[in-house]
């Protein structure tokens, strides 16, 4: 079996040619066939594979396990066709022994050793072939240093260890595949091994279907490792900036006695951002704290470092963001130190400067370069504090413009001045508020410190804001304080796609005083159904949305309803006619241009005429309090409704002024009636009352006069606005 092995080995490339130029035949044949109607029968199929793949001695296919594999190829003999059609695809495979013999699709592959039968079945015709599969090598087996390495062996760390794997006699080491169980402990390549650290690892080399094995157990040679000098509490405590600090390490070898191992041993820092350590030599980078950790050949050692600034801070003038144009001279920061000890100390020109963009400006010693437009942060350094600064370069300008030319504000209150664009030398407009030098004509009416104004008394002055040689002015209007801002009305409707008027609104101060402030409010709404223009307003879509109104520190809010235009108003009743105290309801109908109607009574923006006589209220509801007369006049996208309204006493009581009177027939007696209101004035009603008589045949009554006409009793009766008064007459 060795010679077949061998001679297989030796025909591998053979093989590959043949399979190729076999393939490439097929595919060929395959085209011719196309040809052929899909009714063609089939009478018979063939094997066709490589010669070199094929044992006339043993009748069998051989192949290696895990070597190349063996393509067997079915053709298939067609009724009227010379030509044999390639069927390998669609044939149905099958191995008596897949653990011998692998087949997918014409494809074999050696798995074991053994003999299998291989069978391919296409349209009710089927086909056999013996298989036969073995291995390269009889065996493999791992060798160190000629002779075959024991099943397992002891190591210790820093030990070299080589390996080979002999096949029947042949170094297959580079062609075989290495593995270990355990990285941490062993590694290997090719059979060369890294022992790494303590413990148990087995190394295995596998080639075509043969492996071998061997156990290793590290071990250290050493007992331990001892970090010196040994400070303190094992804590070592450094300052940033200070002088490298020297360690040694002193390894106890497992044979006794000490040994100096600190340039050979591993140094490693848990913190390189507190310090760095390289063969026993710290160097501190910045505070905090960290571990030293020294290894070699499986013992460590570790100490704990903790690294201290001697500074509390940094601090730098100017300390806050700084803004200069691309031709200023060169900034000059100075920064200065204050020391654990309470000690300032200037280090402008020892501290580390740095730049986090150069292409914008650089730094040396503190002083700052502009060099490009844009912003840069200027960072400076010194023994573990440090601090830093935005500086932003501008290019240079033509043309300033400010925001706002007037501010308003109250005793007390600040703000912040507008903003400035400039106009650069291609035309783009650039924000240079932060780049503007503001100085103020009357510090006694507001004082000005970095961009930020302060109201102090009533007055006016003007803020003067300068870039290279242009100014913007803007002037501060000091008023009361004020209390209230009052909107003409709180609920609006604007025609949707219509430019309506912004809301009129009121300031009231302190003092009571009122001004109308309609063109100082600033207005905004978090809706973008509305647009919100310089003294106007336009609805988008229909729907609510509320308006915010600004002033100084107050505020007010006004509802606007985004709606068709109404063409129509009707109003019910026209007139109305109340007494004091009572109240009554108007009714509005609005009609779209669409001709639907809505009822907006109380969307309705109401005014009365007098509101001594009367008052109306947001539901529409009108309530008279005095006697007399007046309009209410309500308005809804600018289209008018009046309603007038007269106020009337109310009756309390009659008073006559006899309640009974004994008359003879003939007689004639005058009786006056007083109409008491609740006003409290009585009016003299005996003319406009209703006068009757319960019985004429006794008496008679005209407006007031009563006259006996016989013998008897009756009682007179006056009416009047719904009350009455009586007299009782007895004729005698």
């Amino acid at each position: 079996m060795k010679e077949n092995s061998k001679r297989i080995l030796s025909l591998k490339f053979a093989r590959k040619w043949l399979a190729a130029a076999l393939a490439m035949t097929l595919v060929m044949g395959s085209l011719a066939g196309a040809v052929y109607a899909a009714e063609d029968t089939v009478t018979g199929i063939e094997w066709s594979y490589a010669e070199s793949d094929y044992n006339s001695g043993t009748s069998s296919l051989e192949m290696s396990v895990e070597d190349d594999k063996v393509d067997l190829t079915v053709l298939a003999s067609l009724s009227g066709s010379a030509s044999k059609k390639d069927v390998t695809a669609d044939a149905a495979w099958k191995s008596s022994n897949s653990s011998i013999v692998k087949v997918e699709k014409g494809v074999l592959s050696g798995v074991g050793k053994g003999t299998a039968t291989i069978s391919a079945t296409y349209k009710g015709f089927s086909i056999s072939i013996k298989a036969s599969s073995d291995y390269v090598y009889d065996q493999v087996t791992i060798m160190q240093n000629s002779q075959a390495a024991p099943a397992a062996t002891d190591v210790l760390l820093g030990q070299s260890l080589v390996f080979t794997l002999d096949g029947d006699g042949q170094n297959i080491s580079d062609d075989a595949t290495w593995s270990t169980t355990s990285s941490s402990v062993a590694t290997v390549d090719e059979g060369r091994i890294t022992l790494v650290g303590a413990g148990t690892a087995t190394i295995t080399a596998k080639y075509k279907g043969k492996s071998d094995s061997i156990k290793l157990t590290v071990s250290s040679p050493y007992k331990s490792v001892s970090i010196s000098p040994e400070p303190a509490n094992n804590l070592l405590e450094l300052e940033v900036g200070g002088d490298d600090y020297l360690l040694k390490a002193t390894a106890v070898p497992n044979s006794g006695g000490t040994q100096d191992v600190t340039s050979e041993a591993k140094w490693t820092s848990s913190n390189t951002k507190v310090l760095t350590v390289s063969k026993g030599i710290i160097t501190a980078v910045g505070a905090g704290k960290t571990t030293v950790t020294v290894s070699h050949l499986g013992v460590t050692d570790t100490l704990t470092v903790v690294v201290r600034t001697p500074y509390q801070s940094i601090k730098i003038a100017p300390d806050k963001e700084f803004h200069m144009q691309l031709q200023d001279a060169p900034l000059q920061i100075k920064a200065e130190v204050l020391s654990n000890s309470n000690v300032t100390s200037d280090i402008t020109t020892a501290g580390d400067w740095t730049s986090s963009d150069v292409t914008i400006a650089t730094v040396s010693q503190g002083k700052v370069t502009p060099k490009a437009i844009g912003t840069t942060k200027i960072t400076v350094s010194y023994r573990g504090v440090s601090r830093s600064i935005d500086v932003t370069i501008y290019p240079s300008i033509t043309k300033l413009k400010v925001e706002k030319t007037t501010i308003d504000g109250f005793k007390g209150i600040e703000g912040e001045l507008p903003k400035v664009t400039a106009t650069t030398f291609d035309g783009t407009s650039v924000d240079v508020s932060k780049l503007v030098k503001w100085t103020v004509s009357d510090d006694e009416i507001a004082d000005l410190k970095d961009g930020i104004w302060t109201a102090k008394q009533l007055g006016k002055t003007i803020f003067t804001g300068t870039v290279q040689d242009l100014r913007v002015e803007v002037e501060l209007a000091v008023h009361l304080k004020p209390i209230k801002l009052m909107a003409e009305a709180k609920d609006l409707s604007v025609i949707l796609g219509k430019a309506t008027e912004l809301p009129k609104v009121t300031v009231v101060y302190e003092d009571g005083e009122e001004e109308d402030i309609s063109e100082a409010i600033e207005w905004n709404t978090t809706s973008d159904n509305i647009v919100l223009l310089e003294e106007t307003m336009k609805g988008l879509e229909s729907s609510t949305v509320t308006l915010t109104g600004t002033y100084l520190t107050k505020t007010v809010t006004v509802r606007v309803k985004i709606e068709e235009e109404i063409v129509k108003l009707v109003v019910e009743p026209t007139k109305l006619e109340l007494n004091p105290g009572r109240s009554k309801s108007i009714k509005v109908t609005g009609y779209y241009k669409s001709g639907k109607k809505i009822s907006i009574g109380t969307k309705m923006n109401w005014v009365v005429g007098s509101e001594k006589i009367a008052t109306i209220s947001g539901s529409s509801s009108v309530k008279a309090l005095n006697v007399g007369t007046t309009t209410v006049k309500g308005t809804y996208q600018g289209k008018t409704v009046k309603v007038s309204v007269t106020v009337t006493p109310k009756l309390k009581s009659l008073q006559a002024s006899s309640k009974s009177a004994q008359l003879s027939a003939g007689d004639t007696l005058t009786v006056n009636v007083q109409a008491i209101y609740y006003t409290g004035s009585p009016v003299n009603a005996t003319d406009s009352s209703v006068w009757t008589s319960s019985n004429t045949s006794v008496a008679t009554v005209k407006e007031g006069k009563i006259t006996a006409v016989r013998k008897g009793s009756a009682t007179i009766k006056a009416a009047f606005g719904g009350k009455t008064a009586s007299i009782r007459i007895t004729v005698k």
